[in-house]
C-alpha cells in the first residue's frame, strides 16, 4: 500500500483463515513469511544491539559526571536525557503519529479490520525515536517498537504479492509476532500473542504464518548470532503441590495492582492530553529531565528493567529494598508512557512483577519455608502475573517468562499465579490495557 491508504474495503478488511487452496500461492504466503522472519529478526538484532549500547553509554556518562561538582554534574545528566527524550517526542509528532507508545494498539487496530495502515517513516522513528527514548533512562520496553517495526517490515513484503489478497494484511500478523519473539528470545510467545492477544483465535493460516516468522527471526539470533536467553536463572527448587493455594493468592493481590497500575496509565494519559497548550515535545522533556535527575542518584532503577530482572533473579536482595523499587517503578513506568515516544509496556511490567515477586517470596520463605523453599519462584511467576493483570494475555505471559528464563518447572505455579492475577481485574471489571488504550484514544 502507499500511505495515502487508498485501498477498497474489501481488501482492506479481508484476511483468510486458511492457506488458499492451490500450492503455488500457498507456498508464496510461506515464502514471504520467511522473507518477513529474517527481515525482523535482522531489525531486531540491530536495536538490541544499539540499546544495549545506549544503556552503556548512559551508565559511562553517568560515572563520568559523577567526577564533576555534584549540582553540575547532575544537572548536566539531566539536560542530556531531556534532549534525547525530546527529540524523539518531536520525531513522532513530526513524521509518524502513530509510532507513538508501544505501537501494539494501531497494530491490533489494523489487523481487526479497523483502520488502514500508515507507514511512512514509522520504521525509522521507532528505531531512532525508540532508542532515545530507552538509552535516556525512560520506564519502557523494547518490545513495543519491534512489534510495530515487524508489522511494517511484513505489511511491506506482503504488498509485493499484489495479486494475492490478503498477504500484506497476514504478513503483518507474522511481522508483529516476529517482532515480539525477537523483543525477548521467545518465539513461542511471540506466536501465541497474535493468537491470543491480537486476535483472540486460532486459525491455521495465522498461526503458520506467525510461526515460521518467528522461527525464522529467533534462529537467526540464535544460530547466526548466538544470542542466548534473555535470563541467566540458577536451579529454582520446585515447590511442593500443597504451596499452591500461597501462589494463587500472590496472584489475586498482582492482580489488584495490575488493575491500579492500569487506572494509573489512562489516568495520566488522559491528564497530559488536557494539557494541549504544552507542546509534546516540551512535556517529553520535562519527563526526559525528571528520568535523568532519577538516573543521578539511582541509576539501576530506571530503564526497561532488565538489569533489575537479572540481578533479581541472581541473587537475594532486601525485601524493603525491592518494595521501594518497585513503589518508584510503578508510578514511573506510566509517566515514561506518557511522554509520547515509542516504547513499550511489557518490559517494565514484567520487571514489575519480578520485584513484587521477590518481595513476597522472601517474606513468604521466611513465614513458610516448607512450602516456599526459594524466593525466587515467586519472582518468576510474578513476572507472569503482572504481564496477566495488565495486558490479559495469561498464556502469552506465561510462555515468555519461561523461554526468558527457563524455569520450565514452575509451569504449574505459574499458572495457578496467572489464574488469580487474571480472575480479580476481570470481576473488577477493568479493560486489558490495549484495549483501554484503543478506546480511550477514540
Amino acid at each position: 500500500m502507499d500511505d495515502s491508504g487508498k485501498h477498497s474495503t474489501e481488501e482492506m478488511d479481508f484476511i483468510p483463515d486458511d492457506f488458499p487452496t492451490a500450492p503455488g500461492p500457498a507456498l508464496v504466503l510461506l515464502l514471504g513469511a520467511v522473507v518477513v522472519g529474517a527481515l525482523t529478526g535482522l531489525a531486531g538484532i540491530a536495536f538490541l544491539f544499539m540499546l544495549r549500547e545506549g544503556d552503556s553509554l548512559r551508565g559511562t556518562l553517568t560515572a563520568a559526571l559523577q567526577t564533576w561538582p555534584p549540582f553540575f554534574g547532575w544537572l548536566a545528566l539531566s539536560a542530556l536525557a531531556s534532549g534525547a527524550v525530546c527529540t524523539a517526542a518531536w520525531m513522532v509528532e513530526k513524521f509518524a503519529p502513530t509510532a507513538r507508545g508501544s505501537g501494539v494498539p494501531y497494530v491490533e487496530k489494523i489487523l481487526r479490520g479497523g483502520g488502514q495502515p500508515r507507514h511512512a517513516w514509522v520504521l525509522p522513528v521507532k528505531f531512532v525515536g525508540g532508542w532515545l527514548a530507552l538509552s535516556a533512562g525512560l520506564v519502557l520496553g523494547r518490545e513495543g517498537p519491534l512489534v510495530q517495526m515487524g508489522a511494517v517490515i511484513g505489511e511491506k513484503v506482503g504488498r509485493r504479492f499484489s495479486g494475492l489478497k490478503g498477504a500484506w494484511k497476514s504478513l503483518m500478523a507474522a511481522g508483529a509476532g516476529a517482532g515480539l519473539a525477537s523483543a525477548f528470545n521467545a518465539p513461542v510467545g511471540g506466536t501465541i500473542f497474535i493468537l491470543e492477544e491480537v486476535f483472540r483465535k486460532v486459525t491455521p493460516l495465522t498461526f503458520i504464518l506467525t510461526a515460521t516468522a518467528a522461527s525464522v527471526s529467533i534462529y537467526i539470533q540464535r544460530a547466526v548470532f548466538h544470542m542466548p536467553q534473555d535470563y541467566a536463572v540458577s536451579v529454582i527448587p520446585e515447590a511442593p503441590p500443597q504451596a499452591v493455594w500461597v501462589f494463587f493468592l500472590f496472584g489475586t493481590a498482582v492482580g489488584i495492582l495490575g488493575v491500579l497500575y492500569n487506572r494509573l496509565l489512562l489516568s495520566l494519559q488522559a491528564s497530559f492530553a488536557k494539557l494541549s497548550k504544552i507542546p509534546v515535545p516540551l512535556r517529553a522533556a520535562i519527563i526526559g529531565f525528571l528520568m535523568g535527575s532519577i538516573a543521578w542518584f539511582a541509576p539501576r532503577w530506571v530503564g526497561g528493567g532488565d538489569n533489575i530482572t537479572q540481578s533479581i533473579l541472581a541473587s537475594r536482595s532486601e525485601i524493603w529494598l525491592l518494595l521501594g523499587v518497585a513503589s518508584l517503578r510503578f508510578f514511573l513506568g506510566p509517566l515514561s508512557y506518557s511522554a509520547g515516544t515509542p516504547g513499550g509496556l511489557f518490559a517494565p511490567i514484567i520487571a514489575l512483577g519480578a520485584i513484587v515477586g521477590a518481595a513476597t517470596g522472601s517474606l513468604n520463605h521466611e513465614l513458610l519455608p516448607e512450602l516456599v523453599p526459594s524466593p525466587l519462584a515467586f519472582a518468576v511467576a510474578g513476572m507472569a502475573a503482572f504481564f496477566t493483570a495488565t495486558i490479559r494475555a495469561p498464556i502469552t505471559g506465561i510462555v515468555i517468562c519461561l523461554e526468558m528464563t527457563g524455569c520450565y518447572s514452575l509451569f504449574f505455579p505459574m499458572l495457578t499465579t496467572c489464574l488469580g492475577a487474571y480472575m480479580i481485574p476481570t470481576l473488577l471489571k477493568d479493560q486489558p490495557i490495549y484495549d483501554a488504550l484503543a478506546a480511550q484514544k477514540n
